[in-house]
């Protein structure tokens, strides 16, 4: 009784919000096309919602296509290629809507280094656009052309194809992607290393901009300008176009952190820390103003690095705490948002399924009819919910031995202690040593927040990871062990893909355990190798040895990591073996290569 009431509340909540939809006097097509921009998050929420009310088959084509935008860009480009998938066929009698399509199914295979596939369909794209003699279109094909040897850095072939299209937009006087296009070519050149021609083309989009009025795209062309500059070592007049950039923005109430950023970098490579100071605080202020969590982290990095070579310890610590709680921030949120998603996208395939079968049986008129069909329903929603159900909680286990195991990397003790050698170094007076041990240890915690959003990673970047651990770990002991990686021929690590910090839990077992009170050299050896379909690896110590009663914490990582890998591959828990004795440990495991 219970689950029906709470199901009745539900659809009657429902059916208020899509009324709602239906009766409004508003264009929701519209509304969805600025969102898909200004917050993509929002406008596939917002699709989804519309997709809800039954709206005509055209109308839900539409907004299929823009929330496909949406998760463009969103930067999800695989899910915007399903949709893409999906509806390209519908269009085909909408010529300028299917080779839009197309060209957006080939900018998200370009991002997810598809090029083949992305050529294909650009040139497709481009075909059609010729026999219809959409100069637009046409321009628009020779932009994705571009970036996507841009992409590959054939900078030749892709100025080649952004040529093209300046050509047309001037053909058609479409200044605002006549501007977007001189930009881009002062991006190539700039990569070319031709900077008096980035430049150029830099001061072309800039009269544009004037041209138009545009105080945004006035900034951007001083910034860029003057970004130039710097690379090619003309400071002053790097910062002459910064300064006219900033000028632009403040008489604009444009609230813009990267001109004085730039301007502090500048003022950082001549060792004037004061002036550098006073312009990341500047940036601060902005960007503090804006919310942008992620500027804000790499701000106080840089107010630290200042404060580290004035040799202000105090504030330098300062800063690195303010931006390690912004990136924690980051990690946290980004999370949630993620498990919104997942949670919302459930409710919603509950919701439309209910929506579905009530107005199924609401067209029966047999009382009995009725009861068996509603009958029918309730068993598949409770079948659908407890499988549902299984899922998500077979998710969030692992999610939590992820995030676990990702967290005991990062802990406090590990933390201070590290910041303590690298003071006492300091205080040893040795700069070179400590520069390049706080460099390994900000880079550390750096790829340990950029790991927690990852599902997988490069086997290149694991090992990365576990060397600048291993290099922070030994200035911590005072070289009390030394470690060696094998990596065996028909293994390619920067095509194998892994989950994040696989390894890592057993190296720290090592160091923190089986080397304690130890007499001799403590030494760690990596092997890694292939073996049919799997990657295997072989991790050797020469420590004191596993003992169940002394080294619980040991134990209880070797549980967590054994649960990861029955939830990775339930076979591949029947391939971890531990061997361990007083003379050391050794544990081998194999996991199948992964496959997106």
């Amino acid at each position: 009784m219970l689950f029906l009431k709470l199901m009745k509340t539900r659809i009657f909540i429902i059916l208020i919000f899509t009324s709602s939809i239906l009766f409004s006097q508003i264009n929701t097509i519209e509304i969805l096309i600025n969102k898909q921009n200004e917050n993509p998050t929002q406008a596939i929420f917002y699709a989804d919602s519309l997709l809800l009310t039954n709206p005509s088959k055209q109308d839900a084509i539409l907004i299929k296509y823009y929330q496909a935008n949406a998760y463009q860009n969103n930067n999800n480009p695989k899910r915007a290629l399903s949709i893409f998938k999906e509806i390209l066929p519908l269009f085909k009698s909408q010529k300028e809507f299917f080779i839009k399509i197309l060209l957006g199914q080939s900018d998200a295979n370009t991002r997810i280094k598809n090029y083949a596939e992305a050529t294909n369909q650009a040139l497709k794209a481009l075909e059609i656009a010729k026999k219809e003699g959409s100069h637009k279109l046409i321009g628009s094909a020779n932009t994705s052309l571009s970036f996507i040897y841009y992409a590959n850095k054939d900078y030749t072939r892709s100025l080649k194809y952004i040529l093209n299209s300046v050509e047309l937009q001037k053909r058609i006087k479409d200044s605002i992607s006549l501007s977007a296009s001189y930009n881009n070519i002062a991006i190539i050149y700039k990569n070319m290393g031709e900077f008096d021609k980035a430049i150029n083309y830099n001061n072309l989009s800039l009269e544009i901009s004037k041209l138009k009025k545009s105080k945004i795209g006035i900034g951007k062309s001083y910034s860029n300008i003057g970004r130039i500059y710097g690379i090619i070592g003309k400071r002053k007049k790097a910062i002459k176009y910064y300064n006219l950039a900033i000028e632009n923005n403040k008489n604009s109430n444009i609230k813009n952190s990267i001109p004085f950023r730039n301007i502090g970098d500048i003022y950082l490579e001549q060792k004037k820390f004061n002036k550098a100071e006073k312009y990341y605080l500047n940036a601060l202020k902005i960007e503090t103003d804006n919310h942008q969590n992620n500027l804000l982290s790499n701000i106080h990095k840089d107010l630290q690095k200042v404060a580290l070579l004035k040799k202000d310890y105090k504030n330098a610590l300062i800063y690195q705490k303010k931006a390690d709680l912004i990136d924690k921030s980051n990690v946290e949120q980004a999370n949630e948002e993620k498990i919104k998603m997942l949670e919302y996208q459930h409710k919603l395939f509950k919701n439309t399924e209910v929506l579905r079968q009530e107005k199924k049986s609401n067209k029966k008129n047999k009382i009995i009819f009725g009861i068996l069909t509603s009958l029918l329903l309730l068993i598949g929603l409770f079948i659908i919910q407890k499988t549902k159900n299984k899922k998500l909680n077979t998710e969030k286990e692992k999610l939590i031995l992820e995030q676990r195991v990702l967290r005991s990397q990062m802990n406090p003790h590990f933390i201070f202690n590290a910041l303590s050698a690298i003071q006492n170094s300091l205080l040893d007076n040795e700069p070179i040593k400590s520069a390049s041990y706080l460099s390994k240890f900000a880079k550390l915690i750096r790829q340990n927040f950029d790991f927690i959003n990852e599902k997988t990673i490069l086997l290149t970047n694991e090992i990365d990871a576990l060397q600048n651990y291993m290099d922070t770990q030994k200035m911590r002991y005072s070289d009390k062990f030394d470690y060696e990686i094998n990596i065996f021929s028909d293994v390619d690590i920067n095509a194998v893909e892994i989950p994040p910090l696989l390894i890592q839990p057993f190296i720290e077992n090592a160091i923190e355990h089986g080397f304690k009170n130890i007499k001799n050299q403590g030494k760690i050896i990596l092997n890694i190798s292939k073996n049919k379909d799997c990657i295997c690896y072989e991790i050797k110590d020469n420590g004191k040895g596993i003992n169940n009663a002394k080294d619980d914490n040991k134990q209880h990582s070797i549980d967590i990591f054994k649960k990861r890998l029955a939830l990775l591959d339930g076979n591949s828990k029947n391939l971890f073996k531990i061997e361990s004795s007083e003379k050391g440990t050794k544990i081998n495991f194999c996991i199948k290569e992964f496959k997106e």
